[in-house]
Parts: C-alpha cells; structure tokens; sequence
C-alpha cells in the first residue's frame, strides 16, 4: 500500500498489516546518459518497492530522491544536497516514519553512489538511543545465477554500470515513454581511467566516478530492450520481497536494540 494513498482513518489498520514494516525507497536525481530520464533511480526503485507491496503487505513511503550524488553536480537537473542535509533529513524521515507506528524500515536504494552514504547511515544508530530497526538494500543486488539468465537470454555480455543495458531496460520496461535511444553518445560511455592506477591499489578517492566517467554514462545500452527490462524488474522484485518477509520474520533486532540501548544510554 501507498502511503500517501492512505486515509488517515485507514494508516493504523496498514501499520498492523505490514506488520511494522515500512520501505523508504530512494533515489536521486542525476544524469542517465542523453538517453534516460534524470530520475531514472526514482521511478525504477519506487517501481520495485511498489511491486513489492502487491506481493507482501507493507507501506511504501512517497517518493524520496535525497541521496548521495555529490560527484554529478557538475551536470544540469541534478540536485546534490549536502551530506550533513541528507544525513539528518533521513533520520527526521526515518524517525516520522516510526512515530507514526512502524517499527521496521527499510530503506530501499535505486542508486549506486548510495552505496557508501547508506551503511554509513546505518552505523550510526547504536550510538542515536531509537527504538526501531532500519535496514538498507541495494534493489539492483542479482544473485551470480539470475545475471548468468539475463546474460543468456539477451546475448549481452556488460550488464553497463549506469544507464547502460540493465538500466536502459528497466525504463523502457517501465516508461518507454521517457527513452530517446537516438540520443545516445556511445564513446561518452567509455572509461577514461583518469586515477586509474590508484584505483588498482583498492585506493578510494571522492572523484574517482568523475575520473572515470565525467558524462554520468557508463555502458552499452543497444541491445536493451523492455522485454529485458520485465525479466530483470521480476527477478529484483522477488530478491527484495524476500528481504522484506526476512525483516518482517526478523523477532531479533527490535530486543538486541532494546538491550543495547539499555546499556549505552
């Protein structure tokens, strides 16, 4: 269920059939080559967790686009707000979510340069004394065997790491509307591996995706199709209800907190 479909009559009853639970998925708004829409991570994660919702009772909060994408603010319609902002407009999401009654949240992410900002997120609740469990996902995770499927069936080797084959698919799987295939610059996808030796090393620097890839492309999206797109929205949809029916089966974390609580605060 939608959150923001709910009557205010109607939200307590959903609180108890999702069993407290609640997905916040998140996204951002950046650059998806010249070929897909800014908010490419939006409308698919807000696709998954909506497709989520149909096949396990829970509520989906409305859509939330202010994540990590400091590394595109060099590139028009994005928006990157600060870290601190980010930081404690989730905890405010997060604790709004639990004052209105649920005591589990997953925070569903649709973008790679949440990757690091989320766990980060995370860490700091052991030392924040709240009473509810939150929990990330990265939508895009595929076990080695359903890329070896998608692989197979497509024919196309380089899944592409942003707006390449798997992205591209998605959206036209889910607004074909939003494609312009014409648009796209294939030589802006490759790799200039500007910090490329640090990289070797397992050295991380915050501009190593600028580096690498100054124009937010990063793949070949040609062979993408929207039948491609189905196959890899199902198989992501049925990898995140089994997370979400593993939180909501989950009687371990709310205690260990309460416990934890208890004896840092």
């Amino acid at each position: 269920m939608l959150w923001e479909e709910l009557s205010a009559m109607e939200f307590e009853t959903w609180v108890k059939k999702s069993e407290g639970v609640c997905i916040l998925p998140l996204g951002v708004l950046e650059k998806h080559g010249d070929h897909l829409p800014l908010g490419t991570d939006m409308y698919t994660v807000r696709a998954v967790a909506e497709k989520v919702a149909e096949q396990t009772s829970v509520v989906v909060f409305p859509y939330y686009f202010l994540g990590q994408i400091a590394e595109a603010r060099h590139v028009k319609g994005t928006l990157a707000a600060t870290h601190r902002l980010i930081m404690d407009a989730l905890l405010e999401m997060c604790d709004e979510i639990h004052r209105n009654g649920f005591t589990k949240i997953l925070i569903l992410n649709g973008h790679g340069g949440n990757l690091y900002f989320l766990p980060f997120f995370a860490q700091q609740f052991p030392g924040l004394n709240r009473p509810y469990a939150v929990y990330t996902y990265f939508e895009s995770n595929k076990s080695d065997e359903q890329i070896k499927e998608i692989k197979a069936r497509s024919g196309e080797e380089n899944m592409g790491f942003h707006a390449g084959f798997s992205e591209t698919s998605l959206i036209m799987h889910l607004r074909p509307d939003l494609v312009h295939m014409e648009r796209v610059k294939l030589k802006e996808s490759d790799s200039m591996a500007r910090l490329k030796d640090l990289e070797n090393l397992n050295a991380f620097s915050g501009f190593d995706w600028y580096a690498s890839f100054p124009y937010h492309f990063a793949g070949d999206p040609s062979k993408a199709t929207a039948e491609h797109g189905k196959i890899i929205f199902d198989m992501v949809v049925a990898n995140t209800v089994k997370v979400v029916n593993a939180i909501k089966a989950d009687n371990v974390s709310l205690k260990l907190i309460e416990e934890y609580n208890a004896k840092a605060h």
